[in-house]
């Protein structure tokens, strides 16, 4: 039986210090290699020749260089003994943290002066080839900025001074040298050595060897160690130098001799630094341990160079730019950071030298070995609870750091929400991991720029979007360890197993688990052996006798708590705790902490008598303490117990204080003292101020049903017990809206919040999905927050920059509406608001998300105006306060389809959905890319043949696209075509398996498999012979369609009338066959009617395929059992699956698309269409949207319903059905193509698709009448105004154009009094333009410019073109005699009356001649009071967003310019704009690529890119329109085309913000 210390034994401190001791650890490692090292591979002591790599950690940012010196090699000068655990720079460094970002390399050269061979090298020789090895290495070459430390010995430092003077005077090497921070030379013979002499005599003389010119060159009289040291003298300028000498002569046989001389080996600079080394002069780089005094010089003198290069070179600002990426990643992931708290907590309650008992396991050794190749991935610890697991994580995970190991770490606790669930671990190890590698926060910055967006509460979407998207990349250099602690405390391990189970085995990483052993978690181990291998984990379960010792310490460690009694009596207390504490710490702290309390030696006694073994026991008796307090002190009591085992989070104990203040109206000053009064042996206070449960075991006893106390918390009422404690915090004046806008709402609101409104505002609805609906009491607190403060609640959200709130609370609220229709009427006012604001909730982030949380008081002001007034924010805060008003939209509640892309002639053939994009498969062969969240057009790929099907990988980064017989595969971001399969037989279906494999059903009945790392061709499986009917004889009909299952095991096969058969590749066999007939033999060659389509669903656990008869028919199986599950008369012929497996859509040929629940075929969505026949559908990677392929559009739906499925809780009750919603679907046949202002700003003249002319209301957006018609159906593509003498000239698609003189009319505003001209031209129609003067307009064409003269009614004059340039027109501000045509790459000035070309220039650019070849003219346009033209440009194919903006003077293009240059004004702030929307006084506003209305006041200075920011438009406003017509009116109301209507927005331009540009020239 262990002891306890005696007196004498016993230390003063037993706390942990910040050293763990790893060195101590490092020798057990190294010690266990050496044994190990007889039966490994053999070991190359001398080592390679030229530059090796030795170590590369996550984010190299120094780099260190060895050159060995004479006789050596680049392994055997710094290895102590042939062992590789010898190889200091490989094995021992690389272990230090001093050099966590410290990549090693080694440089070999042939100096070996015992060589027969003849050679006539030099230190010159070797200094040029150490050179060129650093400037071609690729690891060298592609860290363009790493400071770079050589460290040479002996010779090598004359080879690495040889090789700083060559780069100095190359100045082709010039980066490189920048680089050059620092040297260290090692014994360094800077001024020759005595013996160089000897040794060349003796190989002289000697039968098989000559001189050496490279001994030579050490010779004191040497001509070039005089040259080169002249030449290191002028260019030494802030190198750090560090010299060692030797102290003690080596051994040369007959003789003893020092080889290097101190004088020789200090150069004498001044700022060297010298020391000495108490070795010979093969000693002083190599050495015997890492505890030898001369390596822990050497090791300082590294770690103070890193220091002073880190203070140098990597500047504050870089520093701070890498702060600010963490903390947008940190954002983008949900705030999981890093769990610091929680293992500064774990080093606090381990004393000094507990723990180490673990260390000394062969099997923790091996594991932590990464140059261990077959230690075991997983290390699963178990043991009985509050014995000290997390200790011994937190014990571990020191262990890992200060081996420098890159180390990532996780504590799971349960009742924490945060901390429970296998999302929480992987954003948490996702953002670690990131914080340590360069590499992974770029993708995730790239992730943040391109919008993908992910379900941060879904393990498996975390795992699949940001652990294998941007973290589990095979490009890791190190193995990465994970510490996950208290894995049975997860809620949802299983999800953790099975993405575990995907890990591949190039990606090196070791995983430290520890848990309570029970029945699941074995099983799930098992699984995990089954899968990946017996030898993949070990398990150790701790035992008391393991954990003893610690627990002896611990008691030493806590002596002080006994306050009676001698040092024998106290002995005798702590060893009858520690007999009585059958392995259990938390049993001992809690009795400790209840000895601490007793000041007689009798109540000492009675408390250890009196205390029982084992914890519920222990708990029980804490209980009845507590019961006999006073009432009050009893209600305190119960509701911190509450608190702490119900809240979402750990509260701190102001957040309590002020928690309690709400439920109960307590003011509790003292909190810390009322928990150590009342509840101490179930509640403590953590160091991070945090109210915690004292354990996991006592949140389990205190929930317990069967617990008989007062104290005893049933979870439901616990809960409405703190949903109505939020909520009324939430209905409180604080939270009340505050007038005043920005910068001038920030400035009022000067006394903070209360500490508990972030936990209210983030918690509230999920208390209220856990508990019961029945009290009215919650419903009107619900009612009240929603009809009061909900704005105010929806701008902290916003502020937390994590909208998943919302949509998190619209699913809670959704939950409990539905739970609550028991007790209410459905149609009470109450429960249609709080629906109406679930949908509001839904929709706000998805119109309004980004800039909602750019500026999050938007939601009072700016963004109400734009959302349906139907809508529970439009009609209760639309005028709650005067501003923005958006009038001539029809109101039809918020708008499903958020894009609908037409591509006109091409139809679309197929659809598919990645992370971040979609892509759209035209017929022709075109693959046209969208980004997801704004459905603008990014780029086009080109497969050269009629597209059929198009998938993208899991993580969105490759996409294949499938023509009748061949299958392109594509690196999306690089727009490369990564292979090309041609396939002899027509392709029916292809699937990624995996990021490596890819897998092809064909209609030869065949499945074939290729590796898409090496674009070879794996597998072939034929499953003719295996799917026989028996009635075929020769005659087999080749399938129809083919459905692979989502982990390729099983191929699902239609053939004519015949049965679905399910065929296993991998044993080539047939599985079974499914049909919707009782009998599936029953089917034969006379049956005609088949599936249409298939799918299996997504979630593997889930074992149903879909099928769509041709007949209607939609069918669910069960392909396991082989049975059919439902049949369904659903009129539908096309299904798709969604990511998560929850829901299936369906089309038909009638253009209708239905949303059902997968497992129950409940309707809950329709679209009702009457047009194209559905060819396509594909479901977005968040599960949030789907796509359509009809006709010659895609549709891209957002529905509400999709939201709501996605936040499904099994836990929660089941509510009443959902009703489904059912929408009809415009046919888009009527839309604005066209419009144009008129000067007094009460009207604007809208063009048509349908070829009707209007004049509108510009007052309220209301169409007056329609003008005139152009040929109907033929869209009005041109548009001109002449306010002179009130004519309207238009064009439209058919070449046609139309002249017409208006005159005022006092109802519709405007009527036609003359059609003037009405003729057609015989090519299409670009542009018109009317002159100044409005006696000329000229009508554009692909061949010509024609002037035409209204008076005459005849033609004036002409100009021809062979081809011509994109471009716009505008009247001459200088001269009305002249009309300016303007190009992407020149200006043409042009007489009215002759249509002569009186000058042309040539644009110049800002930074460059000409604007790039791909881009044209957008618009042209007069601003500033027409004293500037406006030039727009765009791409020349593809998207039509603006690429920039010039600005010119008026006179820009005058007699006396010969080469107009823009004004800078706006050249930053230009690669802001999306679109050009007009002037407005000295303003040019814009669209910004935010999708923020914004200005730019072009009278003042503005070279840094300053603008000013209005308001923001809802995001479908610009995905549903490929071409955006907008204008501002001379009142300053801005104009929006909304497919058929105009949005008016006035009062827009009184709201400012201050912005500037991010971008940088």
């Amino acid at each position: 039986m262990d002891r306890l210390p005696e007196p004498s034994e016993r230390r003063p401190n037993y706390r942990r210090s910040s050293s763990s001791g790893s060195s101590g650890f490092l020798e057990r490692i190294l010690s266990k290699r050496r044994k190990s090292s007889s039966a490994s591979l053999p070991f190359d002591a001398k080592g390679p020749l030229g530059l090796n790599m030795l170590f590369t950690p996550s984010e190299p940012l120094i780099d260190y260089v060895f050159v060995h010196g004479l006789g050596g090699g680049s392994t055997k000068s710094w290895s102590f003994a042939e062992d590789p655990s010898y190889f200091w720079p490989k094995a021992w460094l690389p272990m230090d943290p001093a050099f966590r970002h410290v990549r090693i390399s080694s440089f070999g050269y042939n100096a070996d002066w015992a060589d027969g061979k003849e050679t006539t090298v030099n230190v010159h020789d070797f200094g040029r080839s150490l050179l060129e090895s650093m400037r071609n290495s690729p690891y060298l070459r592609t860290s363009e900025t790493n400071p770079l430390v050589c460290v040479g010995h002996s010779m090598g430092g004359l080879v690495i001074k040889q090789a700083y003077v060559l780069a100095r005077q190359d100045s082709t090497c010039a980066n490189l040298t920048n680089r050059f921070q620092a040297m260290v030379f090692l014994a360094t013979p800077h001024r020759g050595s005595d013996l160089a002499p000897l040794l060349n005599k003796m190989l002289r003389v000697s039968i098989n060897h000559s001189p050496r010119t490279y001994i030579s060159n050490l010779e004191q009289s040497s001509e070039l160690l005089g040259l080169l040291n002249d030449s290191f003298r002028h260019c030494i300028s802030n190198l750090i130098l560090f010299s060692f000498y030797e102290t003690q002569p080596m051994s040369l046989g007959i003789r003893s001799a020092m080889i290097v001389q101190r004088e020789s080996a200090v150069l004498g600079y001044p700022g060297e630094r010298v020391a000495l080394l108490n070795a010979n002069h093969r000693g002083v780089c190599k050495f015997e341990s890492p505890d030898d005094s001369n390596y822990t010089t050497v090791r300082d003198a590294f770690q103070t160079i890193n220091q002073t290069i880190i203070e140098r070179c990597l500047s504050s600002q870089n520093a701070k730019q890498s702060e600010k990426e963490i903390q947008q990643i940190d954002q983008y992931l949900g705030g999981p950071g890093k769990p610091e708290d929680d293992l500064h907590d774990l080093e606090g309650a381990r004393i000094e030298g507990s723990c180490e008992w673990f260390a000394e396991k062969q099997t923790f050794q091996a594991w932590v070995d990464s140059k261990e190749t077959m230690s075991p991935m997983f290390y699963w610890i178990s043991a009985k609870p509050g014995t000290g697991k997390s200790v011994l994580s937190g014990y571990v995970i020191n262990i890992l750091n200060e081996l420098n190991l890159d180390c990532s770490y996780y504590f799971f606790r349960h009742g924490d929400k945060d901390k429970s669930t296998a999302s929480g671990l992987f954003r948490s190890i996702a953002f670690q991991m990131a914080s340590i590698n360069g590499d992974v926060r770029s993708r995730f910055l790239s992730m943040i720029d391109t919008g993908i967006r992910f379900d941060k509460n879904d393990g498996k979407v975390v795992w699949r979007r940001v652990l294998l998207s941007a973290v589990i990349r095979e490009s890791w250099q190190q193995t990465q360890y994970w510490v996950i602690d208290a894995l049975d405390e997860c809620s949802d391990f299983d999800v953790l197993f099975s993405m575990l189970a995907s890990i591949k085995p190039k990606f090196r990483i070791k995983i430290f688990i520890t848990s309570r052993k029970t029945a699941e978690l074995c099983s799930r181990f098992a699984d995990l052996e089954r899968s990946l291998g017996d030898d993949v984990s070990v398990f150790d379960e701790i035992s008391f006798s393991d954990t003893r010792s610690d627990m002896a310490l611990y008691l030493e460690g806590n002596r002080e708590k006994l306050h009676v009694g001698d040092a024998k009596q106290r002995d005798d207390f702590l060893q009858r705790i520690l007999d009585k504490s059958d392995g259990c710490f938390l049993w001992i702290r809690l009795v400790l902490e209840e000895l601490a309390m007793a000041w007689s030696i009798q109540h000492v006694e009675r408390v250890l008598e009196e205390v029982p073994q084992g914890m519920d026991r222990l708990y029980t008796r804490a209980l009845h303490i507590m019961s006999s307090k006073p009432q009050h002190a009893r209600e305190l009591a119960r509701a911190i117990l509450t608190w702490t085992v119900c809240a979402m989070r750990p509260l701190t104990v102001s957040e309590l204080r002020a928690a309690l203040e709400a439920d109960a109206g307590d003011n509790i000053q003292d909190v810390e003292a009322a928990i150590s009064s009342l509840c101490a042996q179930l509640v403590y206070i953590d160091k991070a101020d945090r109210v915690m449960i004292v354990h996991p075991t006592a949140r389990t006893f205190l929930i317990n049903e069967e617990l008989v106390s007062e104290f005893a918390i049933n979870k439901k009422p616990g809960h409405l017990r703190l949903a109505q404690a939020c909520l009324r915090c939430l209905c409180s004046d604080e939270l009340k809206p505050l007038r005043g806008r920005g910068a001038k709402r920030r400035h009022i609101r000067q006394a903070p919040f209360s500490p508990f409104i972030p936990y209210a505002c983030l918690a509230f609805a999920e208390h209220m999905r856990q508990t019961t609906s029945k009290h009215d009491s919650l419903a009107c607190l619900l009612y009240g927050f929603l009809k009061t403060n909900v704005l105010a609640w929806i701008e902290y959200v916003a502020g937390t920059k994590s909208l998943f709130v919302l949509t998190q609370t619209a699913s809670s609220i959704k939950l409990y509406l539905q739970r609550r229709m028991q007790f209410t009427a459905p149609l009470d006012q109450d429960i249609q608001l709080a629906e109406s604001w679930v949908i509001d909730l839904q929709r706000i982030p998805t119109k309004f998300g980004d800039n909602l949380v750019m500026c999050p008081s938007s939601i009072y002001w700016l963004i109400p105006p734009f959302c349906p007034a139907s809508s529970a924010i439009g009609s209760g805060f639309r005028s709650s306060f005067k501003g923005i008003q958006v009038r001539g939209l029809t109101d039809t509640g918020w708008d499903d389809r958020l894009s609908c892309i037409s591509k006109d002639d091409s139809q679309v053939s197929c659809v598919a959905c990645g992370e971040s994009i979609f892509a759209v498969g035209l017929q022709p062969g075109s693959i046209v890319l969208y980004h997801n969240n704004t459905c603008q057009e990014w780029k086009t790929l080109d497969h050269q043949s009629a597209l059929r099907h198009l998938r993208f990988n899991n993580t969105g980064n490759i996409l294949g696209s499938s023509g009748r017989r061949d299958i392109r595969v594509w690196d999306v971001e690089r727009s490369y075509m990564l292979w090309h399969f041609a396939i002899d037989n027509d392709i029916l279906a292809f699937a990624f398996l995996d990021e490596q494999t890819f897998l092809v059903a064909t209609r030869a009945n065949m499945v074939r498999r290729w590796c898409l790392q090496t674009g070879q061709e794996t597998h072939t499986y034929n499953w003719t012979d295996s799917v026989d009917f028996g009635d075929e004889g020769q005659f087999r009909r080749p399938p129809l369609t083919v459905a692979i299952s989502p982990d390729g095991l099983l191929v699902a096969i239609v053939y004519r009338g015949r049965p679905i058969c399910l065929w296993d590749p991998e044993e080539r066999s047939l599985y079974g066959m499914l049909s919707r007939e009782t009998d599936p033999s029953a089917l034969g060659l006379g049956t005609n009617t088949s599936p249409a389509s298939l799918v299996f669903n997504t979630n593997e656990e889930l074992s149903l395929l879909a099928a769509a008869y041709e007949d209607g028919d939609l069918c669910l199986f069960d392909y396991e059992e082989l049975k059919l599950m439902k049949i369904l008369e659903a009129n539908a012929q096309v299904v798709a699956c969604s990511p998560d497996g929850v829901v299936l859509a369906t089309g038909n040929s009638a253009g209708m698309v239905q949303i059902m629940e997968f497992e129950t075929l409940q309707l809950l969505y329709r679209i009702n269409a009457n047009d194209y026949s559905i060819r396509y559908l594909a479901f977005s990677a968040d599960n949030l949207r789907f796509l359509d392929a009809r006709g010659t559009q895609c549709n891209v739906w957002e529905p509400a319903i999709l939201s709501g499925l996605t936040e499904k809780n099994d836990s929660s009750t089941d509510g009443a059905p959902l009703n489904p919603k059912i929408i009809g679907m415009s046919d888009g046949e009527l839309e604005i193509t066209t419009l144009t202002l008129e000067e007094s700003g009460d009207f604007f003249f809208i063009g048509k698709s349908d070829g009707t002319v209007c004049v509108y209301d510009a007052k309220d957006g209301v169409q007056m009448r329609i003008l005139y018609r152009h040929t109907y159906q033929i869209p009005v593509t041109s548009m001109r105004w002449s306010s002179v003498r009130n004519i309207l000239v238009t064009a439209d698609a058919a070449s046609r154009f139309i002249a017409c003189a208006l005159r005022r009319d006092s109802v519709t505003g405007w009527a036609v009094e003359e059609r003037i001209i009405d003729l057609r031209t015989d090519s299409a129609i670009l542009n018109v333009l009317i002159d100044q003067k409005s006696e000329l307009f000229m009508v554009s064409t692909i061949q010509c410019d024609t002037v035409w003269d209204f008076r005459t009614k005849l033609k004036r004059s002409s100009e021809d073109y062979e081809s011509r340039e994109l471009f716009d027109c505008l009247n001459n501000p200088f001269n009305e005699n002249q009309r300016i045509l303007i190009t992407a790459t020149r200006v043409k000035i042009v007489d009215w009356e002759s249509s002569i070309t009186t000058r042309t220039v040539m644009l110049s650019f800002t930074g460059q001649t000409q604007v790039p070849l791909d881009q044209v003219v957008k618009s042209v346009m007069l601003i500033c009071n027409d004293s500037m033209i406006a030039v727009e440009f765009k791409k020349s194919y593809g998207e039509h967003s603006t690429t920039q903006i010039q600005v010119f003077q008026d006179n820009a293009f005058g007699e006396q310019v010969s080469t107009p240059v823009p004004m800078r004004q706006l050249q930053l702030v230009s690669r802001e704009v999306l679109h050009l929307i007009g002037g407005f006084g000295s303003r040019l506003l814009f669209l910004s690529k935010h999708l923020w209305v914004c200005s730019v006041d072009m009278e003042k200075e503005n070279g840094q890119g300053e603008y000013t920011r209005h308001f923001p438009i809802p995001s479908d406003w610009h995905s549903q329109r490929q071409v955006l017509h907008t204008a501002v009116t001379s009142r300053g109301d801005i104009l929006f085309s909304r497919t058929e209507e105009i949005a008016v927005i006035k009062n827009g331009l009184k709201f400012e913000e201050p912005a500037k540009s991010q971008l940088t020239l």
